[in-house]
């Protein structure tokens, strides 16, 4: 008889212990630096916390750096790549230096083109060249057509990055107008929402493989002539 008594206890005790830990949340007491108890939750108290993401600096650029002003005897590797040079829908015939016009100095790269009209189309020239550009915040260049030119072509810029040479391109087009320098420009800090399915972190831009640059024609602009380069350079 004594025995059931107790053991009647324990289960009461045991019930008791039940309530207080679903009313404290199902975890376990912990006393905070002032005092205070705090209930813990167990799911949660181990849980990482997720990492902000950054958020490009909205300041003006105040500081420019050129890399390719096409002043020199020679278009030192930009080129066009052997793989566009064979397919139809990439349409740049040639590119030179060229002194007709330029947005700094006294020279550009000329690129000489031809757009059927009717489908995609787009002249893409490059460089190949190991930078790190991440003490910068944008990339640009400029871009002249002639005033001949019809409305409707338009630019981004596209990079090569990392050691998987991951190429990523601006996730718009800049309209190009005929008879004006136009300048594309392309974030390049972390958080950054100008490349296409890529968001840059601070590894993005340690290692820049290739610049290249694409015109392009969507369609209607059809177009044979001359598209000019010039000033590819980065900002902070």
């Amino acid at each position: 008889m004594r025995y059931l008594r107790i053991s009647a206890l324990g289960a009461v005790v045991a019930g008791l212990c039940v309530i207080t830990l679903s009313l404290n949340g199902c975890g376990r007491r912990e006393e905070g630096p002032t005092g205070e108890v705090k209930a813990i939750d167990a799911k949660t108290k181990d849980k990482p916390q997720e990492k902000e993401m950054p958020v490009p600096s909205t300041a003006p650029i105040t500081e420019e750096r050129t890399y390719y002003d096409f002043e020199t005897s020679d278009l030192n590797g930009w080129e066009i790549p052997m793989w566009a040079l064979d397919k139809t829908d990439y349409v740049a015939k040639g590119a030179e230096l060229s002194r007709e016009v330029a947005s700094h100095g006294d020279a550009s790269m000329k690129v000489t083109t031809d757009f059927p009209g009717g489908l995609w189309s787009a002249a893409l020239v490059e460089i190949q060249q190991y930078l790190v550009l991440s003490s910068y915040r944008v990339v640009r260049a400029d871009i002249y057509l002639p005033e001949d030119a019809p409305i409707g072509l338009k630019a981004k810029l596209i990079l090569t990055v990392g050691n998987n040479w991951k190429f990523v391109e601006m996730s718009r087009s800049a309209p190009l107008i005929p008879g004006e320098w136009v300048t594309i420009t392309a974030n390049i800090e972390p958080g950054s929402y100008d490349w296409k399915r890529v968001v840059p972190d601070e590894k993005f831009a340690e290692d820049v493989r290739k610049i290249a640059i694409r015109i392009e024609s969507n369609r209607k602009p059809k177009y044979s002539g001359p598209i000019y380069i010039d000033n590819v350079r980065v900002g902070r």
